[in-house]
């Protein structure tokens, strides 16, 4: 290596090599080449369409950064702009939706004793069948006595801990926000006798407010019978009144239920001697009040008594789940003393008026046996009834298990320690049982639909004239249709009621068949109020839609 050509640390600093040169020039001549073909297709291009510089100016807010709403959401969406905010600041852009409800209502069936399609073969069953309107002045418990009756027959709604009403009819929320109730509403239900025999109810329950008297007229125009309820320590008031005489008006058959007789034990603190009298004023009152208003235009027409002993009475107190007649005191009695052959029927017949029980002869007695003896309804009913209170209410840990012992009511160790009204009531329905005196005295004392139709038709059909069995047109072939009660005769549906549905689109009708059979999808003709025949305008074809039971909160469908 010649050292005059490198330095001192390798580099090469002697003259320039002469093929680095050429190597050199050949590159760059090739580029320079490229370079002349590129501006002679520039300049041909620029003879052949010549372009002028833009010298627009575009100001700074009409730049886009972002794409528009078409690009991105697509011309199918529709977009606002809204600058400036002009709603309130309650109101919120996006608004939610919505749900309309005003009344409560289950979300699914609940669970019954029975089956449903039992219930809903026994409405082929007229015999079976019961149709009645629960009445009375304000605040007498018609909807807690209803409450007593779904408890029964649907396990799900016991509650144990509390005795707050839970208004089960009441399904309006201004109805349980105001505690009183405003609309007629119908339940039916599937309840047994003294006997044990199942029987339908169709039950509607209905508000005693005066002003809501028009409910009440639509209600017993599609009953056959109706239970008159009256305060026990109230008494009659001014509504009792105006409900006997419209219902007198009406041809419905009537019985009693003198309800809240707890009221006598722990409000008014009557002695039960004292409790006697003051049920028995009351029904001596509504029986002059009935001579008083019967109709004189059918004077062979029996005149309603109320009596315990004819079995149309029954005393309640639907706060702590009690309900009895005499007829079922006595077969509680009967039951208990299985082996001495006692008859309820003939012990009822003993336990109501001035009757006394001689201990020594063992026998009933209308005369006093001796100075201190108490009536039988005294002995045998409200005394028994008194101590159940008393032992609850007044010594629960010492004197209390000792009683139910007696009684045969077992009670686990949490229920024994509930409070007083809870466990009131839940002793007093284990020892009544089931309301089946109530049940009782509404079959026996209100006829069926078929033995009802004579009076019913010829109270509300216009054309009932004469008899059915001696016409042979269309016309008494329909009125005998309904006589009988004929499912496949001509259809005839007696609507007195209208309630909305959940989300208020539309009515469900209550109707009443008289004769015939309803399906769903079925053409039928609606006669209006002001429906005659010789002014047809006032009706209307409608096509049925769906059928169902109306169970207040819930519905079956049928």
């Amino acid at each position: 290596m010649d050292g005059d050509l490198y330095d001192e640390f390798g580099n090469y600093i002697g003259p320039d090599l002469e093929s680095d040169s050429d190597d050199e020039q050949s590159v760059y001549g090739q580029d320079n080449r490229d370079a002349d073909e590129d501006a002679m297709d520039d300049d041909e291009d620029a003879d052949a369409e010549p372009e002028a510089a833009p010298m627009s100016v575009v100001l700074h807010e009409d730049k886009r950064y972002y794409p528009q709403a078409v690009e991105v959401y697509g011309p199918d969406v529709e977009t606002v702009v809204q600058e400036e905010d002009t709603q309130a600041l309650d109101k919120p852009l996006v608004e939610p939706i919505k749900h309309k409800k005003f009344q409560v209502q289950e979300q699914q069936l609940p669970e019954t004793r029975y089956d449903m399609e039992y219930m809903a073969d026994m409405l082929d069953n007229t015999n079976l069948m019961r149709n009645i309107t629960l009445m009375g002045h304000l605040h007498n418990g018609k909807t807690s006595f209803v409450d007593c009756l779904i408890r029964q027959t649907h396990p799900s709604t016991i509650n144990t801990d509390t005795t707050i009403p839970m208004r089960y009819t009441d399904t309006l929320f201004v109805e349980q926000e105001r505690g009183v109730s405003i609309k007629s509403m119908p339940v039916t239900l599937l309840l047994k006798n003294i006997k044990g025999k199942s029987h339908l109810l169709n039950i509607m329950d209905t508000p005693g407010h005066v002003n809501f008297s028009d409910e009440v007229t639509a209600a017993l125009r599609i009953s056959d019978g109706a239970v008159l309820f009256v305060d026990a320590a109230e008494g009659i008031m001014l509504n009792t009144e105006r409900l006997l005489r419209h219902a007198v008006q009406e041809r419905v058959p009537l019985t009693l239920c003198i309800n809240k007789i707890d009221r006598l034990i722990l409000e008014l603190k009557l002695p039960p001697a004292d409790a006697y009298y003051k049920l028995r004023h009351i029904i001596d009152e509504l029986n002059s009040m009935l001579e008083t208003n019967q109709p004189q235009d059918n004077p062979d027409e029996p005149a309603t008594v109320f009596s315990p002993l004819l079995g149309n009475v029954c005393f309640a107190s639907s706060l702590y789940d009690v309900c009895f007649s005499v007829e079922s005191f006595a077969a509680m009695y009967a039951q208990a003393q299985a082996g001495a052959g006692l008859r309820a029927p003939d012990m009822a017949a003993w336990l109501w008026g001035d009757v006394y029980f001689n201990a020594k002869t063992r026998r009933f007695t209308k005369k006093q046996p001796h100075a201190s003896a108490q009536r039988s309804f005294v002995e045998f009913i409200l005394e028994p009834l008194y101590k159940i209170f008393a032992q609850v209410v007044g010594d629960v840990d010492d004197t209390l298990p000792a009683v139910l012992q007696e009684l045969g009511i077992k009670l686990t160790k949490q229920e024994a320690k509930l409070n007083v009204r809870p466990l009131l009531r839940l002793v007093c329905s284990r020892f009544f049982g089931d309301f089946c005196g109530f049940v009782e005295m509404v079959v026996v004392h209100v006829p069926s639909p078929l033995d009802a139709a004579p009076r019913k038709v010829s109270h509300t059909f216009r054309g009932a004239r004469g008899a059915a069995s001696d016409a042979h047109d269309a016309h008494d072939k329909l009125l005998a249709d309904m006589l009988n009660c004929d499912q496949s005769g001509r259809l005839v549906a007696h609507t007195t009621k209208m309630y909305p549905t959940d989300d208020c689109t539309f009515f469900l009708v209550l109707a009443r068949i008289m004769s015939g059979t309803l399906y769903a999808g079925q053409t039928v003709r609606v006669l209006g109020e002001n429906y005659s025949t010789q002014d047809e305008e006032d009706s209307r074809i409608m096509n049925v839609g769906r059928l169902w039971i109306y169970e207040a909160r819930y519905k079956v469908s049928s």
